[in-house]
């Protein structure tokens, strides 16, 4: 049996009425403080840093990723753009060569730059005018990378296009359908050219009052009155003109002014009724159309030929931009 050991501190006895202390010696009087808990707030402020830096880093990554695809969107807009551009413009100079081919013809010719030409006709219906451009693939876009001037410049030129196109396919079914009335004014209107010329008659009105009523007279209106008696003068050195009132009538000179007042002459601007009522022929009328037809379609191909350059550089600059890296 093994030997019984004393406690040693089994006879220590606390004072009378006091109890023993057991505080370190090196007590400084403050609370004691949880170690565990120092450390559960650290741990959440760490933590709470890594969260904030992970969220700013990954808003960051996202605002990255976000502006990547709006770029590259912007990019395949642009090239979108480019290919409805070329084709418009592939259409806009076939129809600009045909017009050219017949003001060359016409100015071989020794005509007006808007006679009539019959092979015009022949030349515009050969152009293929649909499918006409996509306006999804035109408008439908992101323009965030374009300057302004040259969204500007798209829009106008599209509308342009638009108009021209419609310009076309009204002067050939206006010209078809009056076609023969075309070409028998024409050549009546060669046939008096190739008699010596036909003279250029200007014609004006002198008003007359008799009592309450004013009257209008037609009259010829023939060469300049010019001070000083010099034969051809500006409007502001011009004094009137000489006018006949009949065909073999003398020639007397007659004031012109602001107003249709006193012994004045008003020379009539020559309008295509003017015209069809002096050359007797309504074709006159028609022809008038066609030219104002004609002239359209030329001032549009001039404002398509204007912005074309400009605006063909900024869409092949942006098509051209390469894409950026996505996740």
């Amino acid at each position: 049996m093994a030997p019984a050991f004393n406690d040693p501190f089994a006879a220590m006895r606390p004072p009378e009425g006091k109890h023993f202390d057991l505080r370190p010696v090196h007590d400084d009087g403050r609370p004691t403080i949880s170690v565990r808990q120092r450390g559960g707030i650290a741990g959440k402020l760490i933590l709470l840093i890594a969260i904030t830096v992970a969220g700013a880093v990954g808003f960051g990554f996202g605002a990255s990723a976000v502006g990547r695809r709006m770029y590259n969107s912007a990019n395949a807009g642009a090239k979108r753009v480019k290919a409805e551009l070329d084709e418009m413009q592939k259409t806009v100079s076939e129809i600009g060569s045909k017009v050219a081919m017949s003001q060359q013809r016409l100015a071989n010719e020794r005509k007006d730059p808007l006679s009539y030409d019959p092979r015009l006709l022949a030349d515009l219906e050969m152009v293929k005018l649909d499918p006409r451009p996509d306006t999804s693939r035109m408008f439908k876009v992101n323009y965030y990378l374009l300057e302004d001037l040259a969204v500007d410049r798209l829009m106008n030129y599209y509308y342009d296009a638009i108009t021209l196109y419609g310009e076309v396919e009204r002067h050939i079914k206006r010209t078809k359908a009056d076609k023969s009335v075309l070409e028998a004014f024409a050549s009546k209107m060669g046939e008096k050219d190739g008699e010596g010329g036909r003279p250029e008659v200007n014609y004006g009105v002198v008003f007359q009052s008799t009592g309450r009523l004013a009257i209008g007279s037609l009259v010829e209106i023939g060469k300049q009155v010019c001070k000083g008696g010099a034969e051809t003068c500006s409007g502001a050195d011009m004094e009137g003109f000489m006018i006949r009132s009949n065909t073999g009538a003398p020639w007397v000179p007659r004031k012109v002014g602001p107003k249709p007042e006193g012994d004045k002459v008003v020379p009539i601007q020559k309008t295509p009724l003017f015209e069809a009522v002096m050359s007797g022929s309504p074709d006159q009328v028609r022809m008038e159309q066609y030219k104002q037809r004609y002239n359209r379609i030329r001032q549009i191909l001039a404002r398509l030929a204007a912005t074309k350059k400009e605006l063909g550089e900024a869409i092949d600059k942006a098509a051209a931009r390469p894409d950026l890296f996505t996740l």
